[in-house]
């Protein structure tokens, strides 16, 4: 599996899964414009691109305006000639146990804005790029049925939206070529340890108690990516280690 001489735009990069999926995209070979709203969110991983000789670009964007996300999508189409992937990693986990008719207006909308609305506009500027050259793959973020459950009501409508928006999109743009699938996270950690990607190296356990790393959720992102995944459009491919299953778990070493 390799996206040796794509080009990926990864948008929202920060602290985590962002740019987990950013480095292994690099390490893999691919031409990755790194998409975040502050100079101070792509600067760690930019010295450390350079460092390892991955190709990396920073991008500073707002992906929630309009204009900027389509300014930033035609500017890497332009420089580069073509866009081979989009994954889209904008929003937050958002817990509160305050029920639907006590949550705020502000409430329901930065759950509903926060998590999908980065989507749409992306979308709207990448979309015709990747129908005009009859390929590409955009790979959106839900989050696993068990963490949706335990977030806010906007948080879960949300979320629960990308997931039918990906199968959705993959229906609507199938003729063209352009395949859209999303993966469902379990709850992650919020920041990464290392910059470089670890090697996959035997199982790890399948307990809810072994939140899942971003390292697992990224390789999930880069199958989807990459042609290994060339026949595989409309899925949701949850990364949880079974915690939305319900099942027992093994026991504890």
């Amino acid at each position: 599996m390799t996206l040796a001489g794509k080009v990926v735009v990864v948008a929202g990069v920060g602290s985590g899964l962002g740019s987990a999926v950013v480095a292994l995209a690099a390490a893999d070979g691919a031409d990755v414009v790194a998409i975040a709203r502050t100079a101070r969110a792509l600067d760690p991983l930019v010295a450390h691109a350079d460092a390892r000789g991955w190709k990396v670009t920073p991008r500073v964007a707002d992906a929630f305006d309009g204009p900027a996300a389509r300014r930033a999508i035609d500017e890497v189409h332009r420089d580069r000639g073509r866009l081979d992937g989009l994954s889209i990693d904008v929003g937050h986990w958002i817990q509160d146990g305050t029920p639907l008719d006590r949550l705020s207006e502000e409430g329901w909308s930065a759950g509903v804005h926060d998590n999908l609305d980065a989507i749409y506009r992306l979308g709207r500027a990448a979309f015709p790029r990747f129908a005009a050259q009859r390929s590409g793959s955009v790979v959106l973020v839900s989050a696993a049925p068990a963490v949706r459950a335990a977030g806010t009501a906007s948080y879960a409508a949300a979320k629960a939206g990308v997931a039918e928006l990906a199968v959705h999109l993959a229906r609507e743009y199938r003729p063209s070529g352009v395949r859209v699938n999303a993966v469902l996270p379990g709850s992650m950690p919020s920041r990464l340890e290392t910059l470089d990607p670890p090697t996959a190296t035997g199982p790890i356990p399948l307990a809810d108690r072994a939140a899942s790393g971003a390292w697992e959720v990224a390789r999930a992102i880069r199958y989807l990516l990459s042609d290994e995944s060339r026949w595989v459009t409309g899925a949701l491919v949850t990364v949880d280690g079974g915690a939305s299953t319900g099942g027992a778990e093994p026991p504890s070493a």
